[in-house]
């Protein structure tokens, strides 16, 4: 259910992009939040560091330090787009239990376009998998989608 929290927690993510933004990386910013409160941030830094250095896994990087375990599974991750397959995958190892973004990626999404989010199938390996997260899009798209195209991304719709 998308709820104003949902609309807070993704403004923060599209700060922590325009952050990555002026920093010359890429426009990505993500949030780990547990019981409401923001347990770990990052913003994109895989043109200046590794090439691995998505926000999401620093953040989760970052939430795994704060926690100290490598369950997350109390935790909601926000994104200001859709993860990749590679943060993705990440996501059901560390075992988000919610994954909330702004801006769908249809040509590279690890939900709308390789459905590793909500795959069922991994769930067959657990414990190295978890169950699927709920996932809610579309939050705060429009705002997303118009730091985008300022920044000079191109929005490919569905």
């Amino acid at each position: 259910m998308y709820t104003e929290d949902h609309e807070k927690f993704i403004k923060r993510c599209i700060e922590l992009a325009q952050e990555a933004l002026d920093t010359g990386d890429n426009p990505f910013g993500s949030v780990v939040v547990k019981d409401n409160e923001i347990i770990a941030e990052a913003r994109n830094s895989s043109l200046h560091d590794d090439i691995t250095d998505h926000a999401e896994i620093i953040a989760m990087r970052k939430a795994k330090q704060v926690l100290g375990t490598s369950d997350l599974s109390g935790c909601i991750l926000y994104s200001n787009c859709e993860p990749c397959p590679m943060c993705s995958f990440m996501m059901r190892e560390q075992k988000i239990k919610e994954v909330v973004f702004a801006l769908r990626t249809p040509h590279m999404g690890g939900y709308s376009r390789w459905d590793i989010l909500q795959d069922e199938g991994l769930t067959r390996y657990a414990p190295v998998f978890s169950t699927p997260p709920n996932i809610i899009a579309g939050v705060l798209e429009k705002e997303a989608a118009e730091q985008f195209e300022k920044a000079g991304w191109t929005i490919h719709k569905i």
